[in-house]
Order: structure tokens, then C-alpha cells, then sequence
């Protein structure tokens, strides 16, 4: 029977017989998920933080939540991912509230723009802005759920994606919210999800919601992180890239085009006898577009400086900066005409600091560009954020930080990881999975393959990928690290393979998961996405193929420009930097394969630079202990036993 949670501690939950069993039918006791948990609260209670890589199988959630719901301090934990953070609020949470009884309140938080906003919808449903007439009647119908709602959580409405864009017009964000100032604040979920948090011991969020604005201070919501004693960072190895977006400052023109709409909008409700704003946002958006088109001549992205000096790009610019002057100047004297007028304001403000920023080139930042068929994308990023997140750590004053996730270390060492958030001397720990990987998994490592970079390359990749597709009879993920090779090798499946192809960019990434589930004898190919954050468990997964090592793009700009920096410095970036970061996302990619104790299968590693270059011991020492293969008959023949079984 459940125990108060003063009676326990971590091994009479997690050890053998611990109450917990009792709760979870197939639950069994995992000497590396106690150990971690041990650890842990041993952490919390001296007051210390950890690195702790956590393996596939050692089932960290429960490992870091029994320590936090029998300790009396505040917990924050942050996720890498909405769904887990769904995961653990709406499963893990309450199995572990069946075994240990305790008074201890739970709050799941998530970013602005993932509920409702009772204002907004009004609003729009009020201006009847809706041409389709299935737009309105969804947009109604979201109306008509958040009446009645309790959270406002908009993953509650199913009828439509969260990433649909209709919710731009139910939802508000940090740019457009009245704060104080809204005249529906009795009804936002926004503050009633704070309310709630404000008043609970343990609250889960994540790491998007923990890096916006600076700790969340400027967004309302500063209270909560520096009264919490424990922070718990789960997938931490998102961290460094997360925090590069978190701290630079970015424009897009969508940005600009939702604005100058707002604007109108605004001048319209608020002004309606002006006309003044609606023709300097037109010139505003025109000028926008305008410079969308002279970036056209240059690569779809690259560092500014590189073409900041091109006639036509400053021409471009001049007259963008001067149309957001004129509506700037022109929106300050009629502020005081309403609030939506206002905070339009504060707004194209926040823009043009941003745009300041991004011109002002200098050695700790980079500023670059990115260019689609639609739209661009203007990003100032740090180079490094090592001192911002010890700064925002030491701002909050958590007298513990916990850090896990299954890929941490690279070639044994957390040393990169480490230095990349400036960690120091912190303790660092590694809990092996408990998996059987050499009875479980097979590692083929074909070879005679030639350089990924060689003509012949992508026909005999996609002859080796039919082979095991084949052998396998489909269930398999092809993951790669390019959108060219994964069009490239999807063409030839679709000529060379009787089984049903699942391609990113056909569908959405969940839509595509759930088919994968769901069909018989599915291929699914994907990039980046697709390495991590994907859990298939059972026979529906035998395979997955990898088409090269992920070594990021050195053409990136924040990439290209920090390995400049280590290399002008003295260091070696190849090993200190770009080999570290690949051995992780490796060992993301191998890990989407075994997910649970009954789990076999294959991992094809097409890269012969494994085989060849020094530095690929290390990588594949990095891996789980599978049995390796060079022998195609060997691995076909181990998958025939897999579908035998």
C-alpha cells in the first residue's frame, strides 16, 4: 500500500519490493535507476549540482521525480520537449502519487502561445476576418471549447495541429499580450497556469519557457525561479543550442507582416478616423519585402558581414530602417489612444533595437541571414553561452542543478559539454543502461563504401538501403543529415521497393510517427528531427540506417565562426569542437533503435570514414556495446531471425 512520503526514502520506492512495484504491474527494480535516484537526492540534500548521463532503459524520470516528491524543497524541472513534459504530468507524476502519499502540490506551465487567449479570440471572431468558411467554423469551435475549458491548453483541441496557423489568431505571445492592461484577465489561462505554479512545490515546464526572456523575469513570471531551491534539467543536452536562440535577438518577416497587420487592426479599432498608420505599415511591409528580394542575388544563408557591404543590400536596409522610423515616430504620438495602439509600439521598438543589434557586427556575436521562397530570417547569435547561462543560474540561486539526459559525454569525456554552459569542475556521473545490447543489437559497418562526398555514393547508399529494407521486410528508420540525400535515396526506394515509404516533408513529423506505428512493413526517412526525441518500442522498428557521420555544416555561421575562434586561439576545433558534437548526435541517432528490454534489431553506420580515419574508434567506442558486422549475409540473416520472432 502507498506510504507517506516521510516514511521513504529512494530505495524503499525504487529498490526491491519498493511500494512502487506495487503500482506498476511490469515495474522491476533497475540497480542504475537507484543508484541515479541516490545520487540525486544526495545532491539535493547537500545543496550540489550534477552532470548525469543517464542511458537508454535506467528510466531517469522516475529516478529524478522520487528524489523531488520526497524532498521538501521546491523542485523546478525542465524539459526538452512539450510531450514530455505531458509525459510526465499527465503518467509518470501520477503513478509515482499512487505509492508515496504526499501533500506536495504539482504544476505543468508551458510557453504563452500553448494556451488560448479569450481577448484575442474575441477579437478576431468579432472582426470576422475568416474567408474560408471552414476557418470560422474551426475558429468557432475553438471558441466554443475555450468557454468551457479549465486550462486552456490548446493540445486539448484535436481537431487541428498545434503548429496550424490558425492559432495565431486564438493564442497571444510576448510581442502582442496586454498584460495588466487586457480587458478579458479575469479569463486568461495564461495567469491561471501561473497561479497555479506560483503555489505549487514541484512545477514542470520547459526549456524554451525556461530561456525566454532572460529566466522568464520580463514576462511575468520572475517569481517562481528564484524562490525554487532544485533545479532538474532533463534532455539536457538541448541546452547550448537552445540557449544560442535564447540569447541573440531575431527578425523575420513574418514578424514584420503580422505587425503591420496588427497595427491596421489596431489604428482601425482605436484610431478609426486615421488613416495614417494603415499607409506607413503598407510601406512598412513593402520595404520588407523589398529587402526579402535583394538578399535573393546571395546563398540561402551566411554570415552578414559577408554582404553587408553589397550596394543593393544597403540600399535595402536604408530604406527599411527609415520606413520603421516613420511608423515608430508616427504610432508614439497616438499611443495614447488605446492599448492595442501601445503595445504595437513597444513592439516596432523591439524590432528596431533587434535590427540595431544585427548590424552591429562584433567578435562574441555573429549576425546572419536565412532566406526562403516566402520569407527571411535575420538572427544575432553569441558565439558562446557559457557566461549568460552561469549568469542566469547565479541570478535564480537554486542551491542544486541537476543535469541529465542519455547523451551527454562524447568518447567518455563530458569535458565539451561541460565548458559549452561553463559548468566547471562539476561532479559528473554515468549510469550504463541496462539493456543487452550485444544480445540485442547488431552494429553493421558495411565497407568498400567511398567517400560520402564521391558521385557514386548516393546509388550504392540507396542499393544498401534496399538490401536491408528487403531483409528486414521494411521496419526501418533511414535517418540522414542532408534533405538532398534523404529526396535522392526516397526516389530510388519508390522505383526499388515494394514497401510504403514515410518522407519527411510529405507529412507532419507527428503524423508521420503515427503512421510509422500504425502500417504494415513501414520505411520511414527523416533528418535531423528524426535522431532524437523518437521512441518506437517492439518488432515495429528492426533497423536503423544511418547515411553518414552528423557533422554539422561548417558553411553554418555561428558554427563556422566558433570554430574560427578555436582555431585562431590556438586550439584544434576539428577534435575540441566538431568531432565532440558529432559523437553525440551519433549516438542520438543509434539510440532510436533499442527502447526497451525485448527490443532487437540492427544499426547500419554507412560511413567508411568508421572504418578509416583515426578518430572513428573513438566515435564507435562511444556507442552501446553492440556486435559488430562488416558481412551483409551476416546481417540479413540476423534480420530473418528478427522476423522469425
Amino acid at each position: 500500500m502507498a506510504k507517506l512520503a516521510n516514511e521513504l526514502d529512494v530505495a524503499a520506492v525504487l529498490g526491491t519490493d519498493g511500494v512502487i512495484g506495487e503500482y506498476i504491474s511490469d515495474f522491476e527494480s533497475r540497480a542504475s535507476q537507484l543508484a541515479m535516484a541516490e545520487l540525486i537526492a544526495e545532491a539535493i540534500a547537500l545543496g550540489e549540482s550534477r552532470v548525469i548521463e543517464a542511458s537508454t532503459g535506467i528510466g531517469k524520470s522516475f529516478a529524478y521525480l522520487v528524489p523531488a516528491f520526497l524532498s521538501n524543497d521546491r523542485v523546478v524541472i525542465s524539459t526538452g520537449t512539450r510531450n514530455l513534459q505531458d509525459q510526465l504530468f499527465q503518467k509518470d507524476i501520477p503513478l509515482i502519487r499512487k505509492a508515496i502519499i504526499s501533500a506536495r502540490k504539482v504544476a505543468l506551465l508551458k510557453g504563452r502561445s500553448n494556451y488560448c487567449c479569450p481577448h484575442r479570440l474575441n477579437q478576431h471572431r468579432l472582426q470576422d476576418r475568416f474567408k474560408s468558411r471552414d476557418m470560422a467554423a474551426i475558429f468557432s469551435a475553438i471558441s466554443a471549447w475555450a468557454a468551457h475549458s479549465e486550462s486552456g491548453d490548446i493540445g486539448e483541441f484535436a481537431d487541428i495541429p498545434e503548429n496550424d496557423s490558425l492559432w495565431y489568431y486564438a493564442t497571444s505571445n510576448a510581442d502582442n499580450c496586454l498584460g495588466s492592461e487586457c480587458p478579458e484577465i479575469d479569463r486568461c489561462f495564461v495567469l491561471k497556469a501561473r497561479k497555479k505554479a506560483m503555489d505549487a512545490d514541484i512545477v514542470v515546464i520547459n526549456h524554451h519557457l525556461y530561456f525566454s526572456d532572460l529566466a522568464l523575469k520580463q514576462d511575468g513570471f520572475g517569481e517562481l525561479l528564484p524562490d525554487a531551491d532544485v533545479l532538474i534539467f532533463d534532455e539536457a543536452h538541448q541546452l547550448p543550442d537552445i540557449a544560442g536562440n535564447f540569447y541573440g535577438d531575431q527578425i523575420t518577416l513574418r514578424q514584420i507582416d503580422m505587425l503591420c497587420r496588427e497595427i491596421v487592426d489596431a489604428e482601425l479599432s482605436e484610431a478609426a478616423e486615421s488613416k495614417v498608420l494603415r499607409s506607413l505599415s503598407d510601406q512598412l511591409g513593402k520595404s520588407a519585402a523589398d529587402f526579402r528580394l535583394a538578399l535573393r542575388s546571395f546563398a540561402q544563408k551566411g554570415e552578414w558581414e559577408r554582404i553587408q557591404n553589397a550596394p543593393a543590400v544597403q540600399q535595402a536596409v536604408t530604406v527599411l530602417r527609415q520606413a520603421m522610423e516613420e511608423l515608430v515616430q508616427q504610432l508614439e504620438t497616438m499611443t495614447g489612444r488605446g492599448k492595442e495602439l501601445a503595445v504595437c509600439f513597444r513592439r516596432l521598438q523591439g524590432l528596431i533595437v533587434a535590427l540595431e543589434n544585427f548590424l552591429d557586427v562584433n567578435d562574441n556575436q555573429v549576425s546572419w541571414y536565412e532566406l526562403n521562397e516566402r520569407s527571411f530570417r535575420l538572427v544575432h547569435s553569441p558565439l558562446e553561452v557559457a557566461q549568460p547561462f552561469r549568469e542566469q543560474l547565479k541570478l535564480a540561486d537554486f542551491k542544486s542543478v541537476i543535469f541529465t539526459s542519455a547523451t551527454l559525454s562524447s568518447q567518455k569525456s563530458f569535458r565539451y559539454y561541460t565548458e559549452r554552459l561553463g559548468l566547471g569542475d562539476i561532479e559528473c556521473a554515468n549510469f550504463e543502461s541496462p539493456f543487452d545490447y550485444s544480445q540485442q543489437a547488431l552494429l553493421y559497418l558495411p565497407q568498400n563504401l567511398p567517400e560520402p562526398s564521391d558521385e557514386r555514393y548516393p546509388m550504392i547508399f540507396g542499393e544498401l538501403c534496399r538490401q536491408l529494407v528487403e531483409a528486414c521486410e521494411g521496419h526501418c528508420f533511414i535517418l540522414f543529415t542532408s534533405y538532398r540525400m534523404l529526396s535522392w535515396t526516397a526516389e530510388y526506394l519508390r522505383a526499388q521497393c515494394k514497401y510504403p515509404l514515410l518522407v519527411q516533408g510529405e507529412l507532419q513529423r507527428n503524423e508521420l510517427l503515427q503512421q510509422f506505428v500504425r502500417i504494415e512493413n513501414p520505411v520511414l526517412l527523416g533528418t535531423s528531427s528524426f535522431w532524437e526525441g523518437v521512441d518506437v518500442k517492439g518488432d515495429q522498428l528492426r533497423c536503423v540506417i544511418i547515411d553518414k557521420l552528423p557533422f554539422k555544416s561548417p558553411q553554418d555561421p555561428v558554427y563556422r565562426k566558433r570554430i574560427q575562434r578555436v582555431n585562431k586561439a590556438g586550439g584544434n576545433a576539428f577534435f575540441e569542437v566538431q568531432i565532440p558534437e558529432a559523437t553525440i548526435s551519433l549516438r542520438q541517432g543509434v539510440g532510436r533503435l533499442i527502447r526497451d528490454a525485448a527490443d532487437r534489431g540492427i544499426v547500419a553506420l554507412c560511413d567508411h570514414r568508421l572504418n578509416t580515419k583515426g578518430y572513428g574508434r573513438g566515435m564507435l567506442d562511444s556507442l552501446p556495446p553492440m556486435r559488430r558486422s562488416t558481412d551483409l549475409e551476416e546481417v540479413q540473416a540476423f534480420a530473418r531471425l528478427l522476423g522469425d520472432n
